[in-house]
């Protein structure tokens, strides 16, 4: 496979990372990740305090590989995030906002920051942010995509905060994917969907078969999740 430094910096062997995947992902899914030589997430979004406590534990039990907490800044606890500072983590990555002063107070412990943009405005100010990775999401991606495409956006992104490597999400789900994204100048990849179709993931059997089955045209836009996450700033 192909090396683009960035596995260097995040301290793993294959440039892709999972994403977050709400409360859908698990701590087996995001170690199997993380033992694999990617980039397991744990996520925060719509998990009570006390739930992400344990899902943070089980990880750390089947993994001592890096992985990734994520937030969602429509989601952002203080508690969860305090909590996710002393368990001291390679990465913290956010998305879904501006996340202010707190990247650098991940810095302060020493890890990495991520953000996940959808824009190249977003990207910028990222930027300024001082974050050391940026995760460029089109208009493809399950998760909120944003309305500009992952052939468009990337390239643009790469331009806009070299040399802030960046990676590229939405539509990639195999190899030929991985290698467009490489193309257009990202230095890893981020994929969700894919991952939910996995053993791991927390969904049913026949919504992972519908994924494998599903086509072009079987894609659906909706609104942002609300109604499964539940409104900002509540945890289920």
């Amino acid at each position: 496979m192909l090396r683009t430094g960035l596995e260097e910096l995040l301290g793993i062997e294959h440039p892709i990372l999972q994403a977050p995947l709400g409360p859908w992902s698990t701590p087996e899914l995001t170690a199997a990740v993380s033992n694999a030589g990617g980039l397991g997430a744990q996520a925060t979004a719509g998990l009570s305090l006390e739930r992400f406590r344990e899902q943070l534990a089980r990880v750390r039990d089947l993994t001592d590989r890096p992985f990734v907490i994520n937030f969602s800044l429509r989601w952002m606890d203080e508690q969860a995030f305090t909590l996710a500072l002393d368990a001291n983590p390679a990465v913290i990555s956010f998305s879904h906002g501006d996340p202010g002063h707190l990247p650098d107070r991940a810095h302060d412990i020493g890890a990495l920051v991520m953000h996940m943009v959808n824009t190249v405005t977003q990207a910028r100010e990222a930027a300024e942010r001082e974050v050391d990775i940026i995760i460029a999401q089109g208009s493809e991606a399950a998760g909120f995509g944003g309305k500009v495409g992952t052939m468009a956006l990337v390239p643009q992104v790469v331009r806009a905060v070299q040399p802030i490597p960046v990676v590229a999400a939405g539509g990639i789900a195999d190899g030929p994917g991985v290698a467009a994204a490489w193309l257009l100048g990202a230095q890893a990849v981020s994929m969700g969907t894919r991952f939910l179709a996995s053993t791991e993931a927390g969904i049913s059997d026949q919504e992972k078969q519908a994924i494998v089955e599903a086509q072009a045209e079987d894609t659906i836009h909706a609104e942002y999740a609300d109604l499964l996450l539940g409104p900002p700033g509540i945890g289920q």
